[in-house]
């Protein structure tokens, strides 16, 4: 079965960056994505344009012409990944904090407040996504579930921030 898909990918066209942020049923979906992202990370763009390519994407630019969103409409085959989800037993989130050693600042998906889970699943539209990584306590991304932190010593690692790839 093929379908009609709309996916979101952020460009830092200085560094020749492009990542793929989800997709979606419609192009209005994919919008509020983006603006869901921003929510979380309390980002408040001004003068922010949305301009239709040649191509017919949409390029939502935002502060500055170098950083970009683009909304591509594809087609693939199959269904889009899911979102619907139950949230974890306690003692299974138990068994995985233990498993990936996260300290108090850090949360799983499952722990998260419901609106904090809800503008997740909305931004990166796949759960499985969503629950790859490890938040802070307002939702946003500290690293990938399964990225070693390795400490040589604790003063170095305020000074590294991880690359999430999202």
């Amino acid at each position: 079965m093929t379908q009609t898909v709309y996916t979101n990918y952020w460009q830092n066209r200085i560094g020749n960056i492009r990542k793929e942020h989800g997709s979606y049923k419609s192009e209005e979906e994919a919008i509020a994505g983006i603006k869901a992202w921003w929510e979380l990370h309390k980002e408040n763009h001004k003068n922010v344009q949305y301009n239709r390519t040649n191509s017919g994407a949409l390029e939502i630019v935002y502060d500055d012409k170098n950083y970009v969103y683009r909304i591509e409409k594809r087609t693939i085959e199959g269904a889009l990944p899911k979102r619907t989800y139950r949230l974890k037993k306690a003692g299974e989130v138990e068994s995985l904090r233990g498993k990936y050693n996260l300290n108090k600042e850090s949360f799983l998906f499952d722990e998260l407040p419901e609106p904090i889970r809800d503008r997740l699943i909305l931004a990166m539209a796949d759960i499985n996504k969503a629950r790859a990584h490890v938040y802070d306590s307002e939702g946003r991304l500290i690293r990938g579930l399964e990225e070693k932190v390795i400490l040589k010593n604790s003063s170095s690692f305020k000074n590294k921030i991880p690359n999430l790839n999202i």
